[in-house]
């Protein structure tokens, strides 16, 4: 598929060897994701090398134990609140940013 190719292309394993974490993303996480979609190509091939991945997304619109069975130890929305989805995009920067900042801080405990 598309992203074992970019996954090889990247020597995405040689970087695996010296992570203990790999955050990864998506604009919308649902039931197509599991079938083949960056995220997961990602997560599987980590869980292969045994570090975990955790997703930030834009939109999630499937049930979390479908994405944590194919590979996701956790999956964490940036919207922090109800919004346009043309503010989300406008804001988009600052909402990573900030999901970003809060997986850290969770990291830390």
């Amino acid at each position: 598929s598309g992203i074992d190719l970019l996954l090889e292309r990247n020597h995405f394993v040689e970087h695996l060897a010296n992570a203990d974490l790999v955050v990864t993303g998506e604009g919308r996480m649902d039931e197509q994701t599991v079938y083949g979609k960056g995220p997961i190509g990602v997560a599987r091939l980590a869980k292969e090398h045994g570090v975990p991945t955790v997703a930030l997304v834009g939109g999630l619109q499937t049930d979390d134990a479908i994405l944590h069975q194919a590979g996701l130890q956790a999956v964490l929305p940036v919207i922090n609140e109800p919004m346009a989805l043309a503010d989300a995009l406008a804001n988009g920067r600052d909402l990573i940013e900030q999901a970003a900042l809060r997986l850290g801080y969770l990291l830390q405990i």
